[in-house]
């Protein structure tokens, strides 16, 4: 997307004549409104205001981002206004605002908003971008800065915002919003399946008969599991619909893969299929306008209620049983892999799993594995190696040759270690960024094995996670211990053989590298908010490796993430004042991104973060 498909000679005023922030407003959206972007101006300016109600949008140097997602958007738009003699709008500075940007999104498009927003605040921070803005003659000559402002030689400083080297098609755009939608869904579905599937699995080991108990302290521990596991899927589906139409969509979401996997047996496939239909559903009932006096019943009373029984209706009159022959056909294939195909399949899942360390490939493999821990547990018995051998082969490799490392890369190789033994893969990723081609080869061999080897030896594993952390819920724990083995040392051998002894930096002050984040308020030149699925691993991974390229180029950073353990280091209004760079580091959408409007942005995936850290903020380093 570009900012320039947002704007035409329509949406531009060169001399507003309001004298206040309500009559501005006002103003601004009867531009939008006379331009065709609106199908309902005052639920617009209505939600204009609920934003204002969150936080004033007036900034510094005369600058206003007055802004909303809003059904009653029918195209998106940016209107522009200059006000001649200037306005109290409650500006942070105290001063006038006289340029003023608003911006009109589809409700429910989060990436668009985020990008617009951080378009215009690329004009913003050209040396005299608003000067010549005021002094335009006509509205041709406004549009004419908007599509000629970005010289060659400012082709850095624009590179560093949203989509820096291409415009994204529609499809890719698309592909992208729902890989996030699935990613938040399945964030908020692995506590369930964790809780529930060790559990479940410990009364049934405890009580040593094989099954699950039925009287007793082991029965109630059993229930707990079973509660967990039935309900993963609910919340699945739930959080798929929330993530795209947000509160309204949670109930048709959670209600109707309820009925699809009880009903129907859709199981995980169905929720997430009924996750999606239901979240569109919401969001297109979202855009029919409603008569004034009903609007604020809409997100707690009309759009579930409606949405629910569309989407119910759906899954009992058409798509349940559709979706149910494709489940049972499904299991019945992996029944088949049972035999000769397990070699094939176990190479598979074990290299997607090793792959990306944690990554998109990763979940994958291993959301494919999780889901059917209940019926197939010989699939996490094998992707329960693999998710561990990748940092155990680097932790291994770093004690059999050391001198192929250098001194910090055996330090990462004993944390390795403990990550691995606890089923996290990206313990792996520091050796992965810094040597790539030797090293992603070598811990996809591992994983291979490891996974090939768990399948052969018909190794069960009850709970959704891997490393040796599971061990007590484990059939077949020798067949698990060996198939880790050889998988480390598969990946260690391979690594070991490609690498050539280390050459360790002089320079006493990396080596002995100190990392410390600014954590004053109002201190950092640049801001951060790093986010995955899961909230553990990729979250943490991505704030350090920002934090530690920072401080060897002498950047102040503050960084905040956003894991399974909430907000922490939380980015204030003073931080967000005095920054000049926001990075947006995630795999899942972030919360309250809009805070930043106004601000310049890097929105990047966690694993660009934590691979190229340095190299980033080295090209976008503020003076």
């Amino acid at each position: 997307m570009n900012i320039t498909s947002l704007i035409d000679t329509n949406v531009i005023c060169l001399d507003l004549k309001s004298t206040s922030k309500e009559s501005i407003l006002e103003e601004m959206v009867n531009i939008l409104n006379d331009a065709g972007k609106l199908s309902n101006k005052q639920q617009f300016l209505s939600d204009v205001w609920a934003r204002e109600e969150i936080g004033n949008t007036g900034f510094e140097d005369g600058i206003a981002i007055p802004h909303a997602k809003s059904t009653a958007v029918i195209t998106p738009s940016v209107a522009i206004g200059i006000s001649r003699t200037g306005i109290d709008y409650g500006a942070e500075d105290g001063l006038p605002s006289d340029v003023f940007f608003m911006l009109a999104s589809t409700d429910g498009d989060d990436n668009q908003h985020i990008e617009a927003l951080s378009q215009i605040s690329i004009r913003l921070i050209e040396d005299g971008f608003t000067d010549k803005l005021k002094t335009v003659q006509n509205k041709e000559e406004a549009l004419a800065l908007f599509t000629d402002s970005i010289q060659p030689e400012e082709a850095l400083t624009s590179t560093t915002i949203t989509e820096p080297q291409a415009e994204k098609s529609e499809l890719s755009r698309g592909l992208g919003r729902a890989k996030e939608h699935l990613l938040f869904g399945t964030s908020h579905m692995i506590p369930f399946i964790v809780a529930g599937g060790v559990l479940l699995s410990l009364s049934v080991m405890i009580s040593g008969h094989g099954a699950v108990p039925t009287e007793g302290i082991l029965a109630d521990i059993a229930q707990m599991g079973i509660a967990g596991l039935t309900l993963f899927t609910v919340v699945l589906g739930g959080y798929i619909a929330y993530s795209i139409a947000d509160k309204p969509g949670l109930a048709p979401g959670m209600i109707g893969s309820w009925i699809a996997v009880q009903q129907y047996n859709t199981g995980f496939l169905g929720a997430i299929i009924i996750g999606f239909f239901a979240g569109f559903v919401v969001r297109t009932l979202k855009q029919i306008k409603l008569p004034e006096s009903m609007t604020s019943l809409g997100s707690i009373f009309i759009y579930p209620l409606i949405g629910t029984f569309i989407t119910c209706a759906a899954v009992m009159w058409v798509i349940g049983a559709p979706i149910a022959n494709t489940m049972t056909l499904l299991n019945e294939w992996l029944a088949s892999m049972a035999g000769s195909g397990k070699v094939v399949l176990g190479a598979i899942l074990g290299a997607m799993a090793a792959f990306d360390m944690g990554g998109p490939i990763n979940k994958v493999a291993t959301l494919f594995a999780q889901t059917q821990v209940n019926t197939q547990p010989w699939l996490m018995g094998g992707v329960g190696i693999a998710i561990c051998t990748p940092p155990l082969g680097m932790a291994l490799a770093t004690f059999l040759s050391p001198k192929k490392f250098k001194r910090e890369e055996r330090e990462a190789g004993k944390a390795a270690g403990i990550m691995g033994m606890i089923g996290i893969t990206e313990g792996a990723i520091p050796f992965a960024a810094a040597d790539p081609a030797r090293v992603i080869p070598a811990i996809v061999a591992g994983g291979i094995v490891g996974n090939v080897t768990g399948f052969l030896f018909n190794v069960l594993n009850h709970a959704p996670w891997g490393g040796w952390i599971v061990l007590p819920v484990v059939d077949g724990k020798f067949g698990y211990v060996v198939g880790t083995l050889l998988g480390a040392l598969t990946t260690a051998l391979i690594v070991i053989s490609l690498k050539k002894n280390a050459v360790e930096d002089e320079d006493k002050e990396i080596r002995e590298l100190i990392l410390t984040a600014v954590k004053n308020e109002g201190e950092a030149d640049v801001l951060a908010v790093t986010a995955c699925p899961s909230g553990v691993a990729h979250t943490f991974l991505a704030a350090k490796s920002l934090e530690k390229a920072a401080q060897r180029l002498g950047i102040k950073i503050k960084v905040e993430t956003q894991g399974a353990d909430g907000i922490n280091n939380r980015i204030t209004p003073l931080d967000i004042k005095n920054a000049k760079l926001v990075i947006f580091a995630h795999d899942v959408a972030i919360k309250e991104p809009l805070r930043f409007a106004g601000k310049r942005t890097l929105d990047i995936s966690t694993k660009e973060a934590m691979y190229n850290g340095e190299a980033l903020l080295k090209s976008h380093k503020t003076k």
